[in-house]
């Protein structure tokens, strides 16, 4: 953080402290932009592919009932997706990430606590993993499970810590921004915008608020991108096809 203040930066440091909200913000944007460099660790966000395929990621459930809601629109157009589960809601709601196996799905860590891991230790990055895996394999997951750190930040510890683990970041590339709006419009706009092979998609089915625009936008961009000639796929077989 020294070249933010140093040397020819220097006049940063007097702006942060005539205007702190503003030099906040900044400092924010500009963490949240290299937290997401591959310079701290390798993370898949779109898989290099020509075949017309796509990945649905769901984060932050299991969720009621806006699990069960997606999981009926899912199986009603028999797509398969990844569900990134926090552990916290795991423990609430079991037998809702029981249903998510039952019905085929793909499911991944996405941190016990939900908490920014940037700036935690590798004991606490380590203990967030661990402990959200156990309660995973508890519901009856098996084999490698992916991890998709909250809000996509990979700073410091974390991905010396998944190094350690030999454990896979799963980020994304098109962002639908289901936590800003429900607008069910907008969010099928955002994704079929930016649509191309080997995208990973980032919905929600659990956070603040209601989720039902997600559930309605999903059934839409299902059939949208059907017409389109895109098939769907967890990030198990996303991978597969990869051309790296």
């Amino acid at each position: 953080m020294a070249i933010l203040f140093n040397g020819p930066n220097r006049g940063f440091m007097k702006f942060f402290r005539k205007k702190p909200n503003h030099g906040i913000t900044f400092l924010r944007k500009f963490l949240r932009k290299i937290s997401h460099s591959h310079l701290f660790g390798e993370s898949y966000r779109r898989i290099n592919t020509t075949e017309q395929l796509v990945a649905l990621t769901f984060d932050d459930g299991p969720s009621e009932p806006y699990t069960n809601n997606l999981l009926e629109v899912l199986e009603r157009h028999q797509v398969k997706a990844t569900f990134f589960m926090i552990g916290k809601n795991i423990e609430e709601y079991p037998d809702i990430a029981k249903a998510v196996l039952a019905q085929k799905h793909e499911v991944g860590n996405h941190s016990y606590s939900h908490t920014s891991l940037v700036f935690k230790s590798p004991s606490f990055v380590r203990a967030e993993i661990e402990k959200t895996d156990l309660l995973l394999q508890n519901i009856g997951v098996r084999g490698e499970i992916y991890f998709r750190s909250p809000f996509g930040a990979q700073l410091f510890s974390v991905p010396w810590v998944l190094l350690d683990k030999k454990k896979k970041n799963i980020l994304f590339n098109i962002v639908a921004g289901d936590w800003h709006t429900q607008d069910a419009d907008i969010i099928t706009q955002r994704v079929i915008n930016q649509i191309k092979p080997g995208a990973i998609i980032l919905l929600h089915d659990g956070g603040k608020g209601s989720r039902f625009g997600t559930v309605k936008a999903t059934d839409i961009i299902i059939r949208e991108l059907k017409k389109r000639g895109f098939k769907f796929a967890t990030i198990s077989q996303l991978l597969a096809h990869s051309a790296r």
